[in-house]
């Protein structure tokens, strides 16, 4: 089902404050990549055409804000 712009930015405000979390707890690169994908993908699969390339710009801010490199295979 697709969400509103602002369902999506509540999405992935709370997927940035996850993160010190997340890694705390997925200490494995593996782990961490597997589960940030995870959740990353949940969010992706439910903006609409007009969100998407927002949404991917959304994801990689949160990267670079928590000094993140994602695995050669996941760029």
């Amino acid at each position: 089902m697709v969400k509103s712009h602002v369902e999506l930015d509540q999405m992935l405000d709370a997927l940035d404050a996850s993160i010190p979390r997340l890694v705390e707890n997925k200490p494995r690169a593996d782990d961490f990549w597997a589960s940030f994908m995870s959740m990353a993908n949940a969010i992706q699969s439910r903006a609409g055409p007009n969100d998407q390339g927002w949404v991917c710009d959304r994801l990689d801010a949160i990267q670079v804000k928590h000094h993140l490199m994602p695995p050669p295979d996941q760029i």
